[in-house]
């Protein structure tokens, strides 16, 4: 009976998700090519609503790293942790990741246990339509000339962490390297937003977690053919992202990725100096040479 009271609604995800595919390769949103991008991709978008919404109920259900942990075995096979310690149960922390994209946020919010926490993400629609999810993340405009709106959604951030909330940032708000497959992981640091100082001036006793990502991006859609379409680093990278999750979402079971995450120690502001942001960085860039060292990598 289950199945079939939430039908309608992978249904209506779906047809969601082929809008904003639509939209997202520049073509006008009228129901020709909305009817020629459903008919294509039809069996990928009702998997991945899918899994939306079960994800969705999840959070509603346990919060968001114990539905996270639930969903990666979609993704994911195992995962690997490294410098995983007790995490302070109440009061402000942030958490500050590298980006290698994909399912990152899954991976580094499966092993944080704070039922409260909350994510920074980009805005888009799809994740609108997913009410215990969307109540659990403060949206940042893609578009960097909304200006007002992307402080908004910042300013919210830094009102949970006062309040005593647990916030993850992605630290570059941009697609990293994955480090297993791709050099460049250590100066895509330089590109981490300012917002650390941000939280960490106006809540001086947030305390900060790092931690970084690997292993996320598989080696075969990392150098595959359909990336030389692209030009640029970024553009590569997000076309192996888009063959890897639609494989998996075509041929489920066909792709499995065994992830690889480091923590560092629990950081107070006060160990940061007057340059948060720079000092993170630094710590970060010691975290991932570690990392590369255990699970293997690029250290450049």
């Amino acid at each position: 009976m289950r199945a079939l009271r939430i039908q309608p609604e992978i249904a209506a995800l779906s047809g969601s998700l082929v809008d904003e595919i639509v939209s997202a390769s520049g073509l006008p949103r009228t129901a020709f090519w909305h009817n020629l991008f459903l008919k294509l991709l039809h069996h990928a978008t009702d998997n991945l609503a899918h899994i939306a919404i079960t994800f969705d109920h999840l959070a509603g259900l346990h919060g968001l790293p114990r539905a996270a942990e639930l969903s990666l075995s979609n993704w994911c096979r195992s995962l690997s942790v490294r410098g995983q310690e007790q995490l302070p149960p109440t009061g402000p922390l942030l958490v500050v990741s590298n980006h290698p994209g994909v399912y990152d946020a899954l991976v580094v919010a499966s092993r944080l246990p704070r039922p409260d926490l909350r994510l920074i993400a980009s805005d888009l629609p799809f994740l609108h339509s997913l009410q215990n999810i969307s109540q659990r993340i403060f949206f940042i405009p893609i578009n960097k000339g909304e200006t007002y709106q992307r402080m908004g959604g910042m300013l919210s951030a830094l009102r949970y962490l006062k309040a005593g909330g647990a916030v993850l940032l992605m630290g570059s708000g941009t697609i990293d390297p994955d480090p297993a497959v791709y050099p460049g992981a250590l100066a895509h640091l330089q590109r981490w937003t300012e917002a650390v100082t941000l939280f960490l001036r106006f809540v001086p006793r947030t305390q900060v977690l790092l931690s970084a990502v690997s292993h996320i991006v598989s080696p075969k859609w990392a150098h595959h053919p359909l990336t030389w379409l692209a030009h640029a680093g970024l553009g590569k990278r997000r076309l192996a992202e888009v063959g890897q999750v639609l494989q998996q979402l075509f041929l489920p079971g066909s792709l499995y990725l065994e992830p690889c995450l480091s923590f560092s120690p629990i950081l107070a502001a006060s160990d940061l100096g007057d340059a948060p942001r720079e000092a993170l960085i630094q710590r970060e860039a010691s975290l991932l040479a570690e990392h590369c060292q255990e699970y293997g990598g690029f250290l450049t």
